[in-house]
C-alpha cells in the first residue's frame, strides 16, 4: 500500500517540497511505486545477538557468542540499557537495480523517481520488520532506534560482519564489495537495541557524517530518517 508518507518521502529525496509539487510528477512517482511492486521482490533476514557487559569500554560494542567487536561509541550509548540486539539485512532485489540502470540510459527522470522510491521502499521494508520485532518483544522491553554502518561513527565495513553473521549471500542474495557498497545497491544493513527501558527513537542530524553538506537542512527540511 501506497502511503501519503511513502509519496512525500520520494518527492523529497527527488528534490521536490510535496506543497510545490504538481499532479502530473505526483502521479509519476504514484506510477513508480506500482511499478516497484511489480518489480521489486524485498528480502529480509534478521537474527538476535546477546550483548556482552563482561568487558566495559566507552568505545567497543562486544557479542556474546562471537569474536565480532565494533568500536562505536554512538552504539555504546544507545545499548547502555540493552542487554540484547537484532541484526538486519534487507533488499530489493537485482531486477529493481537493472531497471534504474535501464532507465538511466532511456530517460534520466524516470531513473531518478524510481531510485528515489526505491529507497523508500526498502526503509518502508525496514520498518515492517522492526514492527514485526516488536510483536516478539518481552513485557517491558523496548527497541531502540535503527542504526545501519556509516551512519554515526559506526564504520561502514561493519555491513560486513552483518552479512558473514546472517549468511546473507546465501539467505537473500545480498553481498558487500571491497569499497563497502552493498549489493543489490537497493539494501540495507542496521542493527537495533533491545533495551529495559523507552528509548528515543529519533535520529539527530547532528550524528550524520553528511550534516555540514546536506541539501536538506539548507533547505531547513530532513531527509526522513
Amino acid at each position: 500500500m501506497i502511503t501519503h508518507t511513502m509519496l512525500s518521502d520520494a518527492l523529497r529525496y527527488i528534490g521536490v517540497p510535496k506543497d510545490r509539487a504538481d499532479e502530473t510528477i505526483k502521479q509519476k512517482v504514484m506510477d513508480t511505486f506500482s511499478f516497484l511492486e511489480e518489480v521489486a521482490l524485498p528480502r529480509v533476514t534478521y537474527r538476535k545477538l546477546m550483548l556482552s557487559k563482561r568487558e566495559l569500554s566507552e568505545e567497543d560494542v562486544f557479542f556474546k557468542n562471537t569474536s565480532l567487536i565494533v568500536k562505536s561509541k554512538d552504539l555504546v550509548k544507545l545499548f547502555k540499557n540493552c542487554e540484547s540486539c537484532y541484526i538486519l539485512a534487507a533488499t530489493l532485489g537485482q531486477d529493481v537495480d537493472k531497471q534504474i540502470h535501464l532507465k538511466q540510459r532511456l530517460d534520466m527522470l524516470d531513473a531518478v523517481v524510481l531510485d528515489a522510491c526505491s529507497s523508500v521502499l526498502i526503509d518502508k521494508v525496514c520498518d515492517d520488520i522492526e514492527v514485526e520485532l516488536m510483536e516478539q518483544l518481552e513485557e517491558n522491553t523496548y527497541l531502540t532506534m535503527r542504526f545501519s554502518p556509516g551512519y554515526g561513527d559506526v564504520p561502514l565495513e561493519f555491513s560486513g560482519d552483518i552479512l558473514k553473521l546472517l549468511e546473507a549471500s546465501k539467505r537473500i542474495g545480498l553481498t558487500l564489495t571491497k569499497s563497502y557498497m552493498l549489493l543489490p545497491s537497493k539494501s540495507v544493513t542496521a542493527i537495533i537495541g533491545v533495551s529495559n527501558e523507552k528509548e528515543n527513537r529519533q535520529k539527530s542530524c547532528m550524528n550524520c557524517n553528511l550534516v555540514k553538506q546536506c541539501l536538506y537542512r539548507k533547505r531547513g527540511e530532513r531527509c526522513g530518517l
